[in-house]
């Protein structure tokens, strides 16, 4: 996985705070409702990432607390030595379902109804231009339609296109490692 995946999956754990205009009512998340695995179902967004990149196979990813006590976004990655393990920490902010990244991005998490599945954002200026990325995160890899949907009106209220989605492979990607 490349530097811009890595940039991709941390930024899109943030952006969140432009949809809820429709639809069910979405749920700021806190740290401790977070914690265990998760799955990248779809994501959107508009960061430089060439097609073919867009395209691998995402692992599953975890959040857990780490040694300072912290929140911590855990996946592993493809490198040319094999699978590593990236680490991202993230500050909780008092706002229900803003996070910090050390880079200083701000990141929104929100849990649909249910809590089984929550959508990630991140939206920020590089170099004056817009970026932003998004995801549905599930606990498991089975289609919630009704996720899928939320997520759907979510990209095109940030005026990306369904065209914009990914809905990525996971055969082939590294797997977090058993839990001891």
């Amino acid at each position: 996985m490349e530097p811009l995946q890595l940039l991709l999956l941390s930024g899109a754990l943030s952006l969140l705070s432009a949809v809820q205009a429709e639809g069910p009512k979405l749920i700021p998340a806190r740290s401790w409702q977070l914690l265990g695995d998760w799955n990248i179902v779809r994501w959107a967004g508009n960061m430089p990432i060439p097609e073919k990149r867009k395209a691998h196979p995402l692992p599953p990813f975890m959040f857990a607390i780490n040694k300072l006590k912290k929140l911590e976004f855990r996946m592993n990655i493809m490198k040319p030595i094999g699978c590593i393990q990236f680490k991202l920490p993230l500050d909780e902010h008092s706002e229900p379902g803003l996070f910090f990244t050390w880079w200083r991005h701000k990141i929104y998490i929100s849990l649909l109804p249910g809590k089984k599945h929550a959508i990630a954002s991140f939206k920020d200026k590089v170099d004056n231009i817009l970026h932003q990325m998004m995801m549905l995160m599930g606990r498991t890899l089975d289609e919630d339609a009704e996720a899928v949907k939320v997520f759907v009106d979510f990209v095109n209220s940030t005026g990306l296109k369904r065209t914009d989605m990914v809905h990525p492979n996971h055969v082939g990607a590294c797997k977090l490692p058993p839990k001891s």
